[in-house]
């Protein structure tokens, strides 16, 4: 059970994820050891330096060192190979020819939940993104939000066929805090480069703060363990709670084996909610993450929440222009996609009809759930529009004591659609919409209210 007070953050576009290392993991990428080794070899084979031989001799120990020795073992190497060397080392060493499937899972809903924008402090390629500049900031901290279906759209428009992954045609800002492998200057890898990211760049530290501040942030795969940026979270906890604790959370976490006692510290206290999970086989099984992302998605990303809803649904779309409506119809393909586990035609949950009669012979023959209807000013019987006059009839036989359903008015932009709008919901009409994100949004929730039978029909 996901809080829904984190899922409303996040259907709101207020909501940000940090993700960190521990999201990467099932990529099985080189860690510390073997990073240093491989950047060991990009050093000249007659080089001998006392720092190539120091980092080969804490190589050679059965335990590397500790994770700080390892970090200081980075900055000498970095020292002897200098910034583009060391970059295309670890570009090298942090190759990805193919991904385990619960890799690929992941960055799947990770790109499916309609998140404000994805900032991360990894820098291999898994999530790519812009490195911390000025624009990538404004774009961060003053781009007005986007709905949930916005990046849906825009792959539709373009007719791309569904990636593996969204973020080929994500909308949305993706940042990498401490830089990309494609722009040297911008890495933060070793512990002089994590100091100037911090100290040595004010704007940094400047617009965490204020992401923390004016977001709702989720940590995934983020061990809270960064001195710096819990220094941010207690700021923010003393500006926003104060002595006084309490209130909803300001940040969220998923993280592992975390006991119902430090849960409820962490939100009482820290302002911090906690979706804990327990991981098994001694601590390196982690579905756990997995199985709370998957359920985040499945609540949020608009796509899979109307396929869900169109299971057992039949809908039936008037409209004289049937290609009016293509970006539509690849919209509920994709929906019902979802709901298949793959691509899928549309056609077992969508009849069209290009006029009225069309439409009330289909409604006299057929069980459907729901009804589109286009405008159609000044197309129906005494000048009325086309929804005008089949909202009138099933008013009537309505009133007769038939079960019909519902009707959802698709218009476009007008200067008369509030007017229209007054109208059609005077007749009957559930709404009357004249964009696609609205159309797409009433649709899940006019279906997902709808009881489990198919609607009645006049046979």
């Amino acid at each position: 059970m996901i809080d829904p007070r984190l899922l409303e953050s996040i259907e709101q576009g207020d909501c940000v994820a940090f993700v960190g290392a521990g999201f990467s993991a099932p990529a099985k990428l080189p860690q510390w050891r073997q990073l240093l080794r491989l950047l060991s070899k990009g050093l000249p084979k007659e080089s001998d330096s006392p720092s190539r031989q120091l980092v080969a001799e804490l190589l050679r120990k059965r335990r590397a060192g500790t994770n700080r020795e390892l970090e200081m073992a980075a900055q000498l190497l970095f020292d002897e190979l200098g910034d583009e060397p060391y970059r295309r080392g670890l570009a090298g060493a942090l190759q990805t020819a193919s991904l385990p499937p619960v890799m690929r899972e992941r960055l799947r809903l990770l790109y499916g939940i309609p998140f404000r924008a994805i900032v991360t402090t990894n820098f291999d390629p898994l999530i790519p993104g812009a490195p911390p500049s000025p624009e990538t900031y404004r774009r961060l901290l003053r781009e007005p939000s986007r709905t949930p279906w916005d990046d849906e759209i825009t792959r539709a428009v373009l007719q791309e066929d569904r990636a593996e992954w969204q973020q080929s045609y994500s909308t949305r800002p993706v940042v990498q805090l401490h830089g990309s492998l494609e722009s040297a200057e911008s890495l933060v890898f070793t512990r002089a480069q994590y100091r100037h990211r911090l100290y040595g760049s004010p704007a940094y530290l400047t617009v965490l703060r204020a992401l923390l501040a004016t977001s709702t942030v989720l940590f995934l795969g983020y061990s809270l363990t960064d001195a710096y940026l819990n220094e941010l979270r207690a700021e923010l906890v003393e500006t926003f709670f104060g002595e006084d604790t309490g209130g909803d959370p300001l940040a969220w976490a998923v993280l592992a084996d975390v006991s119902e006692v430090a849960r409820r510290y962490y939100e009482k206290h820290e302002g911090l909610g906690v979706l804990a999970y327990a991981t098994s086989d001694g601590g390196f099984d982690h579905s756990g993450f997995d199985t709370i992302l998957r359920a985040i998605y499945s609540q949020t990303y608009p796509v899979h929440r109307l396929g869900r809803a169109m299971a057992g649904r039949r809908m039936l779309w008037l409209d004289p222009n049937p290609h009016n409506n293509d970006l539509g119809r690849r919209l509920l393909a994709a929906a019902v996609g979802e709901l298949h586990g793959g691509p899928r035609e549309v056609a077992e949950h969508l009849v069209e009809v290009e006029t009225i009669a069309a439409a009330i012979e289909e409604l006299q023959g057929h069980p459907f759930d729901l009804v589109i209807s286009h405008w159609g000013h000044g197309l129906g019987a005494g000048g009325h529009s086309n929804a005008e006059e089949l909202l009138r009839w099933i008013s009537k036989h309505r009133a007769q004591g038939t079960a019909l359903p519902p009707v959802v008015v698709f218009a476009s932009p007008s200067p008369y659609e509030a007017a229209n709008r007054q109208r059609a919901l005077s007749l009957g009409a559930m709404d009357l919409v004249a964009d696609w994100r609205e159309l797409m949004t009433v649709l899940e929730r006019t279906l997902s209210a709808l009881p489990d039978a198919l609607g009645a029909s006049l046979a």
